[in-house]
């Protein structure tokens, strides 16, 4: 009998390696799992970024930084556009009034911004010299405030403190205090420039002012022209209706101040006096809030009772320029709440500072002129 043939006993049957079974070496298959979870390539996904992406990324970056630095310009120019309008619209009577009286429309042009530059000089040099003297003997007087100063925060040694180790720092690097100066008279360049700009501006819109507003109402369609037009005339109308008012009111407000504060011999009564004429141009709160500096000044100047003499006044002045100056100059002009022309303040000042203060108001007085003519008037059509 041939071996081939014999059987193969069952202890003798020896299955291939990869036939064993399943748990014949947990631990190693365990082992085995872990390593294989464990290496990074296992997770790792590889993105290929085409270079068109990162060109197309800076010349977004690029472009959006363009746009800003653009709209800063166009911004500049936008407000000085819109101070020349302001302009144009106060001195548009009396051009039209030397007009009349058969003056031609360029000299008429001519002399109305020539008057307006005039007065504003006018009271600078009003202001100005005065303002000079005062800084020259405030300068004088320092070593003598600062002795009242400390004698007077003697009770708070930690404000005193912090005055003299700011005077310390300004005395080893003067070049810091040296460069506000430098600021100041590089701000006052661009302002004149600034004002030169408008007035040349102001002076060209009313020369051609019936030609650019031709030009205007030529590329609106003829469903909208007459609205557009009336909205000119009555947005300019109220323009012009706010600024000569509230410059009466202020000046009535700024002579008050100066003549009470001279009476009382407050110090700086020309500055104060100043500050007086830019606040009250904030409707209903601008006196009030007129009264804090130079009820400061009196009181440390001369004393508590000068500074309740001074709150008292501007108090009853309030009243009285509320219920009866502005009513009288004004007329109503200002057809906006309070609150609104709050709310326009606040916003002027956050987006332009003290020159979006000043277009606040006159921009928020033509918002009633809006509404009658493109929303009443339009739900009564």
């Amino acid at each position: 009998m041939n071996d081939e043939s014999r059987p193969v006993p069952e202890a003798e049957r020896v299955g291939p390696a990869s036939e064993a079974p399943e748990d014949a070496n947990p631990g190693a298959n365990a082992d085995a799992v872990t390593g294989a979870e464990a290496d990074p390539s296992a997770d790792f996904i590889r993105i290929d970024v085409p270079w068109r992406v990162y060109v197309k990324a800076v010349v977004t970056v690029l472009a959006a930084i363009a746009a800003v630095r653009f709209l800063e310009q166009i911004t500049a120019v936008a407000v000085m556009l819109t101070l020349a309008l302001f302009l144009t619209a106060v001195l548009s009577p009396l051009t039209a009034w030397l007009e009349g009286r058969g003056v031609g429309r360029g000299l008429a042009s001519m002399l109305a911004v020539g008057a307006a530059v005039l007065f504003i000089l006018g009271l600078l040099g009003l202001v100005i010299p005065p303002l000079v003297m005062q800084g020259i003997e405030f300068a004088n007087d320092l070593p003598n405030r600062l002795a009242r100063l400390e004698e007077a925060l003697s009770r708070f040694p930690g404000v005193w403190e912090a005055l003299e180790r700011r005077a310390q720092v300004i005395s080893r690097n003067p070049v810091e205090f040296f460069t506000g100066f430098l600021r100041f008279g590089a701000n006052a360049v661009s302002a004149i420039f600034s004002a030169v700009l408008i007035a040349t501006l102001a002076l060209y819109f009313l020369i051609d002012h019936v030609r650019i507003r031709s030009a205007v109402l030529h590329h609106i369609s003829p469903t909208y022209r007459d609205r557009v037009d009336r909205t000119i005339t009555e947005s300019a109308r109220a323009i012009r209706a706010y600024v000569t008012g509230q410059a009466i009111v202020s000046v009535i407000f700024a002579v008050l101040t100066f003549v009470l504060l001279t009476i009382l011999g407050v110090p700086y009564a020309t500055i104060l006096a100043a500050f007086a004429f830019v606040l009250d141009a904030i409707p209903n709160i601008g006196a009030t809030v007129a009264i804090v500096l130079p009820a400061l000044v009196a009181f440390s100047s001369e004393g508590l009772t000068d500074a309740l003499i001074i709150v008292a006044t501007f108090m009853v002045y309030q009243q009285i320029e509320n219920n009866l100056i502005s009513p009288k100059v004004l007329g109503g002009k200002l057809e906006i709440p309070p609150v609104l022309t709050l709310m326009a303040i606040l916003v002027g000042g956050a987006l332009l500072g003290v020159i979006g203060i000043i277009m606040a108001i006159p921009l928020a007085g033509t918002l009633p002129v809006i509404d009658r003519i493109w929303i009443t008037g339009e739900r009564a059509g």
